[in-house]
């Protein structure tokens, strides 16, 4: 296996866990909480540097595919395939359970409306957002990288850009918007932030892809690993990668409680310093702990598929079988059953979203942008 497909395989496991990680913070909520009140400070943890996370890798993939001196045209289409075509489908899917809702009379015609607003501007349906918010960031980084080709100026023009995007964003926090008309103004604004914000961590794994690359002694660490006898990879080496993730967890674990939550959909950040130590320690150790683990199979599945776990890990009906499954298995183990009930309802949501991931790539390719084949022809 060469070096660049271990790189992929460390990547595909980053993203892998990351979305286990996405499932367990959004599993919030009374009903949640009921079975395991001390979830809430594992959730804070997990939204203090989840999203951040899944750009860095999209910064660092950007940098080993060199997709910045690729035509920006076959760039923007290749990535409207791959990201906004799931993004429409997953929208119209989104908005026949809200159709369905108003046709029971659980919601009123005003929700289905702006839904369909949320779509159209791409502020997105819930975990949707996602996806504008990466598809214009990398576009972002792409055309300004084809632009500004000298790394100085770039970094000068990311740095600026997002610290005046962080301001905005703060102001906009601390701005009341009381009318429908303002809010949408809200929306639009919150829409036009996002990929710039987006396109500075995509900048951070775009340079420490590059920087580690160079040959110096620590890029040699992070791209030469050291074997054995047998041509395996050292496991003093792995040792080494997964003491230093577990490291950077530890500075996240320092200082997470201070901002109390952070919410990148609506750009909530609160403490920006202390938002990107979280961040960039938490991102980092996720990528260098997973390049310590041999290829693990299954978490290489769920980041391939990131995509789909994404948008199918929160489906409420799923959830609410998933709470029945754990309020029956507490008749019997009441001792454990925060944990117990937690871990139910995680394994059945993660078995949910990976039978997704299957069927949408071998059945319905078409709505993640790959092209239709018929299941039982060949090549």
């Amino acid at each position: 296996m060469s070096d660049k497909k271990k790189r992929l395989d460390y990547l595909d496991m980053t993203k892998g866990l990351g979305m286990i990680l996405v499932l367990l913070g959004h599993l919030q909520g009374d009903s949640i909480f009921t079975f395991s009140p001390y979830i809430q400070p594992l959730c804070v943890f997990i939204f203090s540097f989840h999203m951040p996370m899944f750009f860095i890798v999209s910064g660092i993939l950007i940098a080993i595919k060199n997709d910045e001196v690729k035509p920006f045209r076959d760039i923007a289409k290749a990535r409207f395939r791959g990201i906004m075509i799931p993004y429409y489908w997953f929208s119209f899917f989104y908005l026949l359970v809200v159709v369905w809702a108003l046709i029971t009379g659980e919601i009123a015609p005003q929700t289905l409306y702006l839904n369909i607003w949320y779509v159209l501007s791409c502020y997105g349906m819930n975990v949707l957002w996602f996806l504008p918010a990466l598809y214009l960031g990398e576009l972002l980084f792409i055309r300004i990288r084809r632009q500004i080709r000298d790394d100085v100026p770039f970094v000068v023009v990311i740095v600026l850009s997002n610290a005046i995007v962080y301001c905005a964003a703060y102001f906009i926090g601390i701005t009341k918007f009381s009318t429908p008309f303002a809010e949408r103004i809200h929306d639009l604004l919150t829409v036009i932030l996002r990929p710039v914000l987006v396109c500075g961590f995509i900048s951070i794994g775009y340079y420490a892809h590059k920087f580690l690359k160079r040959g110096s002694r620590l890029g040699d660490f992070f791209n030469k690993p050291l074997l054995n006898e047998k041509g395996k990879i050292s496991g003093k080496y792995r040792l080494a990668y997964i003491v230093l993730g577990l490291m950077l967890f530890a500075v996240v674990l320092c200082f997470f409680r201070i901002n109390n939550g952070i919410d990148f959909r609506s750009l909530a950040f609160r403490n920006v310093f202390f938002f990107f130590v979280c961040a960039l320690s938490g991102s980092f150790g996720m990528i260098s702990f997973c390049k310590g683990l041999p290829r693990i199979g299954l978490f290489c599945y769920w980041g391939i598929g990131s995509l789909i776990f994404m948008v199918t890990h929160n489906s409420q009906t799923v959830l609410t079988l998933s709470l029945k499954a754990a309020m029956y298995v507490n008749q019997y183990l009441t001792r454990a059953r925060g944990y117990i009930c937690y871990a139910i309802v995680v394994v059945i949501i993660t078995a949910y979203s990976t039978l997704m991931i299957y069927l949408i790539r071998r059945f319905v390719p078409f709505i993640i942008g790959r092209p239709f084949k018929l299941p039982w022809r060949k090549g």
